[in-house]
């Protein structure tokens, strides 16, 4: 198959700052219709998913005086898309570190098959304090062991998805049995994290099982997500990172003899108008509605403090700290953000509003021109896109943006599929028992 872009979607809705524009009401009945115009116009678009980020907490207490409420807790959210929507993906954040993998791969098995296969699994490895206060921890886990607890994690996950073997259902009416027992396997797992029996009571989805994303980027992360994920969410400022990130992650699944390398989607923000001019009005806009106390109080999360420096000074140094065992790629991040280019706090903050994301401003060609250069140029095999939270934004990239991208031949005019595995590009995998035997 010709190679294209691939378009996925933030679906979160909580706002820092736009929630003050008068023409965004944030009541939960319109958030509620947001979420479902959202993912219906991504869908009419043909993107391949709505993706949803998680916390599991409110965010830092100085973060709360200028956010609006919370999303909706994300497998919730998703499960309500599925029923006004056929097609497009719904992938969602799942902690390996603070969620139990039994409920994780019960909750992800169900979403997949009430939505006829179109589930992902977003995993992370929780970093932040107030998430961890959340959950009886006693801290925050150092950077490693997160990832040596998902290690575990992802294989009590995907034991249990594998449960139900191909033909363990007979439904054989005269007899009164629904279950071949023999296929049925129970993972019995004992581990150094986790004591899981099984077997989950559901069959492998219509997709075989959900699809994992992951969001590594430090050297820990990075190889945990070219040993497992299948798509790779990352945050890469400008295309020479992005470029040495998709080598670097193509390598490393090559040494480890995967068949084919994860999917690379990094998160784009964008703003878009019909001239340059046009878009760089609504980034002032964007600018004006921006909140830089939220966007202080939410990096303190990362251990970035500035709450009491001079919004127009510039950006002190002790806001850093020396490192970190805890959130390495974020902290690595941000402090690119705060040296290049010297700008102000206020203007840094700004920038902290995409994470530390490729950004785009311009013209429905210039904004296809930067997606087909990251493209073609191997430093992304598409994006996740974050719009501004401007009203309008996004319908104007579905509707100037996209036509380009499909003009040029680069993204798809129609599913050729119904799962998120179809639009992928990705095979059903096999089910381990099996292969095993």
């Amino acid at each position: 198959m010709t190679r294209e872009v691939h378009l996925l979607t933030f679906g979160n809705t909580r706002s820092a700052g736009p929630w003050r524009h008068p023409d965004i009401d944030s009541s939960t009945v319109a958030v509620r219709h947001r979420l479902i115009e959202h993912a219906r116009a991504a869908e009419a678009a043909t993107f391949d998913a709505v993706f949803f980020a998680d916390g599991l907490n409110f965010g830092p207490p100085a973060t709360w005086a200028y956010k609006t409420t919370e999303d909706f807790e994300p497998f919730t959210t998703a499960a309500a898309l599925s029923s006004v929507t056929e097609n497009i993906g719904l992938v969602l954040t799942g902690s390996a570190t603070l969620q139990h993998p039994y409920h994780l791969a019960r909750q992800f098995l169900s979403l997949d098959h009430l939505s006829g296969g179109r589930a992902g699994w977003n995993l992370v490895t929780s970093f932040a304090r107030a998430a961890a206060d959340n959950f009886s921890a006693t801290g925050v886990v150092d950077h490693d062991e997160r990832y040596r607890i998902a290690e575990e994690a992802i294989d009590v996950v995907g034991k249990l998805w594998d449960s139900w073997g191909a033909g363990a259902i007979v439904a054989d009416r005269e007899a009164g049995v629904f279950h071949d027992v023999a296929k049925i396997h129970v993972p019995d797992h004992h581990g150094r994290y986790f004591d899981v029996k099984g077997p989950l009571g559901a069959a492998r989805s219509p997709q075989g099982r959900p699809v994992i994303f992951q969001a590594g980027s430090s050297d820990t992360g990075s190889e945990f997500a070219a040993r497992h994920a299948e798509v790779i969410f990352t945050g890469q400022g400008n295309i020479q990172r992005a470029q040495e990130f998709y080598r670097r992650i193509h390598q490393s699944a090559h040494r480890q003899r995967r068949d084919r390398p994860p999917l690379i989607t990094p998160s784009l923000r964008f703003i878009v108008g019909a001239t340059e001019q046009e878009a760089h009005r609504a980034e002032r806009t964007a600018y004006e509605y921006f909140s830089p106390e939220y966007q202080a109080g939410w990096l303190l999360e990362v251990e970035v403090d500035v709450t009491d420096a001079d919004l127009d000074g510039p950006v002190p140094a002790s806001a850093f700290p020396g490192g970190t065992e805890t959130h390495q790629t974020a902290l690595a991040g941000y402090r690119a953000l705060a040296t290049e280019g010297n700008p102000t706090v206020r203007e840094f903050l700004y920038r902290t509003v995409s994470g530390w994301g490729a950004r785009v401003v311009g013209t429905p060609e210039q904004i296809a021109d930067e997606i087909e250069r990251w493209f073609t140029e191997r430093a992304a095999d598409g994006f996740v896109l974050q719009d501004p939270g401007l009203p309008g934004q996004f319908e104007l990239f579905v509707e100037q943006v996209v036509p380009v991208l499909r003009k040029r031949g680069l993204f798809r005019n129609e599913y050729r599929g119904s799962t998120l595995r179809d639009h992928l590009g990705l095979p059903v995998p096999a089910n381990r028992y099996e292969v095993a035997s």
